[in-house]
């Protein structure tokens, strides 16, 4: 009887886990009830998301309206939203500054910017539904974008 185990993958044989770092669109796809497709298996989220949702209930016209944003507001909250460090604003002045130099600062939102720098900063591709993100990755090829 042999006490041979069967070799074990090294780190580098065994696939690597998809994380992301979910925008602000995925969560208002899922609360309006718009597809979404294949998610991660981990998803993060950046405190700019909670806040751009927050913004959404504070500008919601009804009880309805403002309750579904809530419920949505608190899913996001459950993630352990990541902070903005001072490393993530580093990494966003030289993400806008490639974008400058790309010639589409214009075009891309500043809450945006933030979203994809923090997704730099902690190693993780952003997950959209936002066309702007592929902008961004064009000026700065770093940034991964996962399109859902």
């Amino acid at each position: 009887m042999s006490s041979e185990r069967s070799p074990q993958p090294r780190e580098s044989q065994t696939p690597r886990e998809p994380v992301g770092l979910a925008d602000t669109s995925v969560f208002i796809a899922r609360e309006s009830g718009r597809p979404i497709g294949s998610l991660p298996r981990r998803v993060s989220v950046s405190v700019v998301t909670v806040g751009e949702l927050q913004l959404g209930v504070l500008a919601a016209t009804d009880r309805e309206t403002r309750a579904r944003r809530a419920g949505t507001l608190a899913l996001a909250r459950r993630s352990d939203p990541i902070a903005i460090s001072e490393a993530v604003m580093a990494g966003w002045a030289q993400l806008t500054h490639a974008c400058v130099a790309a010639g589409i600062a214009r075009k891309v939102r500043l809450m945006d910017a933030l979203i994809a720098a923090t997704a730099l900063e902690h190693g993780l591709a952003v997950v959209t539904q936002d066309d702007d993100f592929d902008l961004i990755a064009e000026a700065h090829p770093p940034l991964d974008v996962i399109k859902v």
